[in-house]
């Protein structure tokens, strides 16, 4: 009986070529577009699960700082039983790498790594696994080094590299571990480097008493022993860290230390000071979710409409199966049976474009997933149950319909043709509509904001600055920067050089400072004298900082006397009535520092547009790590190329890293054009599955009208006449459909651009593009068939069957 009815299906889908084509090509597209949003909702939200500790460790922070004094941590393990263990992670960021083999002094072999200084304790609570080496002692002893097995084979081949001995930072550490490549951690780990070696590698810098070492403070880990309430634990830390919390210990006063689990990380851990790793966004999985699950009941709704518009054909059919004696149950199998069948034949398509176009969506979603991975009996078991839910929640409604009128009236020529089953397939067409048209709003709204934020005035110049990291263990940094710096000046492509501590759209300091006797944290950057013009930073009151050579600076980072510029917001928000020549003061170690403002400079974007501009304050030191190049836009490549040469003849073999400050700024918007991108291709693919819904219902309705069509002609009506009747029949509910869906865009994209600081207006163009772009799309679905059927010989439309 199976084998009969599949039979029979099959050929009703090869008999009805133009509807089977558009249910199964829709549903194609519908069930590719939810796998790959699956796909990518299950890729972000794997993120650490790794871990066998997963739902006991916790990231200690304080107030907005995502890394904290190492000492807090450890203050903190001796006296709250809950906590197992503590981990600090020091310094996360790119760090050159050497090797050189005994044997072969010139087989030097380099590369760049994500280093972190870890503690000895790190594989106690993270499950990283080792390949080779003991992961109790791997990072107890100084100089000692754990690398990724893929930066072994950069360096050692498929040599054994444990005990051998790589350089970093101008030291030697030995190999005592190769751990497998850290996949989905918010951590970027290349290396890690033993904690305990910080002392000896810079013995002026205590880990427990930081002061102005701010690089110090690291992310601070707690392995729970039991799972906790967060509250009452977060509660109990405030408590202890009272004792110590004074400003004295560390210069920082936090007002409020919590934890957050690291399960939440990924997606809630970006804090606006000293943050660092990889972040997600979980308003972007929850938005393509959404899209996804829509997007296949779109195509579903195809399903239903056709299938219920045929229906006058089917009666009969129904009709003579249930009057030779076929249960009003095996007919309504059958029905979804052949929604089944057709969800099947669905799929298989739809797993045929997944792997054709698994690469082009890892470009659009910024992503590495590997299709190999899903290639398991589970993940299986899953896809054919989730298309069986589907075939029958889509066949469901049509089999009931065509059951649900008596055989004898149905064999008497009954229609189940009524006003409700014409509304309610124009309820559905009426929401694909204001889905596509809401999802066209959202694509132009995204796209208008994506490009406003990237071309917005921030107050800088962010284009053809190459940023240059330079080396900073050399015992004669500074006096090699001048030189780097010089040399570079006397390139005719380069404009200007400056060094700073840090870059706009990357890792911000913050100076604890007395303004008007309160103590005040605000960000700031340590800058030499030419940074303001590089940078062409304006300064609206004052005056910019004097030229002053290495000798001009005493101790260190700072002079006792120093001078500093203020931002404008800063001048606001503190009140600081005619602020040039205002003292403020720094205190360290019982040592006042005078910081003079000089001079204000006009507002400018340290972070995204997402945030608001923030008071800061500009520092003048010595030439500190990064180097601000600024190119001519002309030939560049052969300017890097200089300057790569001019690299060499300061920091002999060392590697060279740079990249361009635009692209370091446009980075904080990686999942604001990851949604832009996905969006703008998914709302053509819902345009897409709308109009082929429309193109083969208004097909079938304008064929069931043929001889309505010849009736009407041979009393005289005009082929305008008729193409505007048939036309209008379906554009009124798209008109419907627009006036339903603008203003559901409107709050959606409010809330979407609530989110920046700084955003585009939502004016009335945007949505009138949609609706335009809509009715158009809808126009030319039905004009062919309205024009064909229009211009049509009316004897043959009387004579249609």
């Amino acid at each position: 009986m199976i084998q009969s009815f599949i039979t029979i299906a099959l050929r009703i889908l090869w008999r009805n070529k133009v509807t089977s084509f558009v249910n199964i090509f829709s549903l194609s597209i519908g069930i590719t577009s939810f796998i790959f949003i699956m796909l990518y909702v299950h890729h972000e939200t794997s993120y650490d699960k790794f871990n066998e500790n997963y739902n006991r460790i916790y990231r200690l922070e304080g107030d907005e700082y995502a890394r904290i004094p190492p000492v807090i941590g450890s203050y903190i393990q001796d006296r709250i039983p809950e906590i197992k263990n503590v981990v600090h992670l020091a310094d996360p960021g790119k760090a050159d790498i050497t090797y050189k083999p005994e044997s072969n002094p010139e087989g030097i072999k380099y590369t760049q790594v994500s280093a972190l200084w870890a503690d000895s304790t790190t594989f106690n609570v993270f499950t990283f696994p080792f390949i080779r080496g003991n992961s109790t002692t791997a990072l107890r002893a100084p100089f000692k080094a754990v690398i990724t097995e893929s930066i072994s084979k950069i360096l050692f081949g498929n040599t054994d590299p444990i005990g051998k001995s790589i350089e970093f930072y101008d030291h030697q550490f030995e190999v005592t571990g190769i751990i497998r490549d850290v996949e989905k951690s918010h951590l970027e780990i290349g290396a890690m480097l033993s904690m305990t070696t910080i002392p000896q590698l810079f013995p002026d810098r205590d880990l427990n008493n930081t002061g102005h070492n701010s690089w110090l403070w690291s992310a601070t880990y707690l392995l729970m022993a039991n799972e906790i309430d967060e509250n009452l634990l977060n509660k109990k830390i405030n408590e202890v860290l009272t004792e110590i919390n004074d400003g004295k210990l560390f210069d920082t006063e936090f007002k409020q230390f919590h934890l957050r689990a690291l399960k939440a990380i990924y997606f809630y851990g970006s804090l606006q000071k000293l943050d660092y790793g990889l972040r997600g966004s979980f308003r972007l999985i929850s938005i393509l979710f959404i899209i996804g699950f829509f997007i296949l009941l779109l195509a579903c709704i195809n399903y239903v409409n056709l299938t219920t518009a045929r229906s006058v054909i089917r009666t009969k059919e129904v009709a003579v199966k249930r009057v030779i004696g076929s249960s009003i149950t095996l007919v309504r199998f059958q029905l979804i049976l052949e929604s089944i069948i057709v969800s099947v034949i669905s799929l298989v398509v739809a797993l045929t474009a997944t792997q054709i176009f698994i690469s082009k969506f890892n470009n659009v979603a910024m992503v590495d997933i590997r299709i190999a991975e899903w290639n398991r009996p589970d993940v299986w078991a899953i896809i054919f149950s989730a298309i069986l839910v589907l075939g029958i929640a889509a066949g469901v409604y049509p089999a009931f319909y065509l059951t649900g009128v008596k055989p004898v009236a149905l064999m008497k020529g009954a229609s189940l043709q009524n006003a409700t089953t014409f509304s309610f397939r124009s309820l559905l067409m009426t929401f694909q509509f204001a889905l596509s048209v809401v999802m066209i709003v959202c694509a132009l709204a995204n796209l208008r904001q994506m490009n406003y934020v990237r071309s917005a005035n921030l107050g800088f110049n962010k284009e053809q600055i190459l940023q240059i990291a330079t080396p900073s263990d050399f015992e004669q940094e500074f006096v090699l920067r001048e030189t780097f710096k010089e040399a570079l000046l006397e390139s005719p492509n380069i404009l200007g050089v400056s060094f700073s501590a840090g870059s706009p759209g990357g890792e911000i300091n913050t100076i604890p400072i007395f303004i008007n006797d309160n103590k005040e944290i605000l960000e700031c950057f340590l800058v030499d004298h030419d940074y303001l013009e590089v940078m062409n930073v304006e300064v609206v009151e004052g005056r910019s900082f004097p030229r002053k050579n290495l000798g001009d600076f005493l101790g260190y980072p700072l002079p006792v006397k120093f001078d500093i510029l203020v931002n404008e917001s800063a001048v606001r928000e503190f009140g600081l009535t005619s602020p040039i020549g205002k003292k403020l003061y720094y205190e360290e170690n019982n040592i006042r520092y005078a910081a003079e403002i000089i001079g204000v400079i006009k507002d400018f974007h340290l972070r995204s547009l997402h945030h608001k501009i923030s008071p800061f304050l500009f520092i003048q030191t010595e030439p500190m790590h990064l180097a601000n190049v600024k190119v001519k836009p002309a030939d560049i490549p052969a300017t890097i190329n200089g300057v790569e040469k001019i690299w060499k003849k300061v920091y002999g073999d060392r590697l060279i890293n740079y990249t361009f400050l635009d692209e370091t700024f446009d980075r904080q918007y990686k999942s604001d054009a990851q949604l832009a991108a996905v969006i703008t291709w998914f709302t053509v693919l819902a345009v897409i599955i709308a109009c082929l819904g429309l193109f083969a219902l208004s097909s079938f309705m304008i064929t069931r009208r043929r001889k309505e069509i010849g009736i009407r002609k041979s009393m005289g009506a005009s082929i305008r006449s008729i193409y505007t009747m048939l036309s209008w029949d379906f554009l009124r509910w798209i008109f419907v459909a627009v006036i339903i869906a603008c203003p559901v865009a409107w709050y959606l994209m409010q809330l979407w651009l609530d989110k920046f600081a700084y955003h585009v207006e939502l004016g009335t163009d945007i949505f009138i593009i949609a609706a335009v772009s809509a009715i158009g799309a809808a126009l030319l679905t039905v004009t062919w068939q309205s024009l064909r059927a229009a211009n049509a010989n009316p004897v043959k439309s009387l004579r249609y069957e």
